[in-house]
């Protein structure tokens, strides 16, 4: 076995704004050895603010304008955690995310953004829309359009702020709602209100007045020296008691910093943002660096503006680096004039540069050709690098790791991790996970059948705590499909080669995702073994119990029984994509979101429709499973594969040729499978291996509707009715549409 570098550094980056994808793209051109990359992001693909005026007005699309963070923290061997940061431990060195454990740093940057100011604004926060984030933007937005266009007499919009953003964001609505969706100027009002003489401060007067031109041929009002004091649920009202109707209200103000800052311990500047040197690095904390607006620059205060963020991303990556390696840093150096290329709603724009305003469509389409150029950067990725060896951090080669057991993880970091957690006990484990013993001792209730099974897999997601809820929910899949109650686990863990302080954490990371599966569903983990190895693998042998009468098998299905899948399939090929770079984000998130759904509840409600025989869809696809219960129940049957329910995005991906490394022994069974064309996407859909998949069962085709609608009640939002069970050759299924089956 090869040895791999271990990891020495943890580099946590927290949010993916413009400076933080320049890191993540620098480090997977030339990973650093021994330091390990891990990105907390709220949204899983990141907006391109300079873009946002445009995706407005209907110039863009979604995709155009923002990068997804899955296949960037992928390329750059990152873990990537989509959740929200809710604080910083800065003296034990953790990261608060919400819904999860914390996360433990070496090195931390902050790249989060900026919030528009509300502070004392009474009502601002439930009756305006703030421009960020971004993304709640966008989604607030695209819920409000459709009601602003289906009123019947005049649609008034009030935008606070009336900066290069504001202004951009009152023209490029007025070009949406009119131009492109058909709204009647005469019944559009859009007022800009600021609290300045001036709009656009930081401009020249040339750039003022062009765009003062550009808002009064669209009839926008523009009022000025107008405090907005506080907010109703449909007017702005100012401090002189003037009151502004409004339909629709958006917040585009200066920038503030969130509240949680202040009880980080760093060094804050006068506004509340972390202040940071000309290194990028806070003045009070050595391993803490901060990029983009939430960086307060204490040598020379700049404007919350992106074209910063992206110039500071480079700056960001190489002081990561040479912190990692204990070198002097490099300072960053702001320009000194910067150019602005400001939209006015149509494909026309207004340049802005020092003292020179000037206008027109060819300076959109400079604009346009700036932004897609970057954006492509990190929207089009290089191969995956390749690994040169393993070295350690001064570049000497690695020593070879032990085998056998002594590849096991020290006790201390077991013991470490246990009164960390300090997991479920269960009346039933009489020895357990707190007494020294060799083995665990389980009570089996009288009357109580034992069923018991095993499941092992390597990481395919590169957060731990992820990772272990989805194993140990996909561990469960059998004992709730053989309709038992589960009891207890035992972990097999291999852990990537690292220093114990990181082994540790991995551990506590991997088993707190696992327990909170396993609490849900009163499972008591007894014991287990964790080692040392090239990759990150997790595995469960877990023991349920069930009445001998309660048992549920893959046979007993009757001809004329209706066949449900209670979730959508495609995470085989999905998960292949996405270790190649190649599955978009979200996609990847939907999927991550179907596998950590339970299947316990599912077979509650299979039972009151009466159920005759259950599995769990894993590894040998739908396909393979289907064959398995008929030929165990002597039966045939007719499968809708067009009806098959399918994760975003897995069928384009077969297509593409995407798909698992299990795929073509899978593929098989298509021998058992009559009318099935292995060219066709969704018919190779049936034999992509599922990880925490959903329950196939067989209930009464009387019964069948009614499952179906409860399931769906319940959560199970996927769950179809794909066929039903023929008295056709056993093992043998028909593909063909429902109206076309005999």
């Amino acid at each position: 076995m090869t040895p791999e570098t271990p990891v020495r550094c943890d580099i946590v980056l927290v949010g993916g704004g413009h400076s933080h994808v320049a890191v993540l793209k620098q480090f997977g051109m030339r990973p650093e050895p021994g330091v390990r990359l891990t990105l907390i992001a709220r949204d899983i693909d990141a907006p391109y603010s300079g873009m946002l005026p445009g995706l407005v007005a209907g110039h863009y699309t979604h995709a155009d304008t923002h990068i997804d963070l899955q296949p960037l923290a992928r390329f750059a061997g990152a873990r990537l955690y989509h959740a929200a940061a809710t604080g910083i431990d800065s003296a034990q060195r953790l990261v608060q995310v919400d819904g999860r454990p914390p996360v433990h740093f070496d090195l931390l940057s902050i790249d989060i953004g900026s919030t528009p100011v509300q502070t004392g604004i009474a009502g601002a926060a439930e009756h305006a829309m703030p421009v960020k984030p971004v993304n709640r933007f966008l989604e607030r937005l695209q819920d409000k359009v459709p009601a602003l266009l289906a009123r019947t007499g005049s649609v008034r919009i009030v935008v606070v702020g009336a900066g290069a953003g504001g202004v951009e964001l009152a023209l490029c609505l007025h070009y949406l709602l009119t131009e492109r969706r058909g709204l009647s100027p005469d019944r559009l009002q859009i007022t800009v209100l600021t609290d300045r003489s001036q709009p656009l401060p930081g401009h020249s007067d040339g750039v003022r007045e062009r765009l003062r031109s550009a808002l009064a041929g669209r009839q926008i009002d523009l009022q000025t020296d107008t405090a907005i004091e506080r907010f109703t649920p449909n007017e702005a009202v100012s401090g002189d008691g003037r009151r502004f109707e409004f339909d629709a209200a958006i917040f585009a103000t200066h920038a503030a910093a969130p509240a949680w800052l202040r009880d980080t311990g760093f060094a804050l500047d006068g506004d509340g943002f972390v202040a940071v040197s000309p290194t990028l690095q806070s003045t009070s904390h050595a391993g803490v660096f901060a990029a983009g607006d939430i960086a307060g620059y204490v040598d020379a205060p700049l404007p919350k503006s992106g074209v910063y963020a992206v110039r500071q991303g480079p700056v960001l990556a190489d002081n990561l680096r040479r912190a990692v390696r204990r070198q002097a840093l490099r300072p960053y150096r702001p320009q000194s004039r910067t150019l602005a290329l400001i939209s006015t709603g149509e494909r026309n724009a207004i340049a802005s540069y020092g003292l020179l305003a000037l206008e027109g469509r060819w300076v959109w389409r400079l604009k346009d050709w700036i932004d897609r150029r970057w954006m492509q950067k990190y929207q089009v990725l290089p191969e995956m690098p390749t690994d040169d060896g393993p070295l350690d951090t001064d570049g000497h080669p690695v020593a070879m790791r032990c085998g056998g057991c002594g590849a096991k993880v020290a006790s201390t970091v077991l013991r470490s991790v246990l009164e960390r957690l300090r997991p479920l006990h269960g009346p039933d484990v009489l020895i357990g996970l707190d007494e020294p013993d060799d083995a665990a001792v389980v009570a089996v209730p009288a009357g109580q059948l034992l069923v018991q099974s095993v499941d092992q897999f390597r990481a395919f997601v590169n957060d731990p705590y992820l990772f272990g809820r989805i194993a140990a929910n996909h561990a469960l899949g059998d004992i709730y499909a053989m309709g038992a109650a589960p009891q207890s686990a035992q972990a097999l863990v291999t852990l990537p080669y690292a220093s114990e302080d990181k082994l540790e954490d991995d551990l506590y990371q991997l088993l707190s995702g696992a327990l909170s599966v396993f609490a849900e569903a009163g499972v008591a983990l007894t014991g287990g073994h964790t080692g040392e190895g090239a990759e990150l693998t997790l595995g469960f042998a877990v023991n349920g119990l069930a009445g001998e009468d309660a048992i549920l098998r893959k046979g007993g299905m009757r001809p004329g029984d209706a066949l449900v899948l209670t979730k959508p399939v495609g995470t085989g090929a999905l998960f292949a994509a996405d270790m190649q770079g190649k599955a978009d984000g979200s996609d990847v998130d939907a999927a991550l979101a179907s596998m950590q759904l339970s299947n316990g509840p599912a077979v509650d409600i299979l039972r009151r429709h009466g159920v005759r025989a259950a599995t769990d869809i894993t590894g040998f696809g739908l396909a393979g499973h289907l064959i398995e219960m008929l030929r165990a129940s002597g039966c045939g049957a007719d499968l809708d594969g067009d009806a098959v329910p399918d994760l975003s995005g897995a069928v384009e991906l077969i297509a593409a040729g995407r798909v698992s490394s299990l795929q073509s022994s899978n593929e098989a069974f298509a021998q058992a499978v009559e009318s099935i064309d292995l060219t066709v996407p969704r018919h190779r859909l049936l034999f992509d291996p599922q990880t925490a998949g959903g329950l196939l069962a067989a209930v009464p085709g009387d019964e069948a509707e009614a499952c179906v609608a409860a399931l769906r009640a319940n959560g199970y939002e996927a769950t179809t009715l794909i066929g039903h069970v023929s008295d056709g050759a056993a093992g043998r299924i028909r593909l063909a549409p429902a109206d076309q089956r005999p």
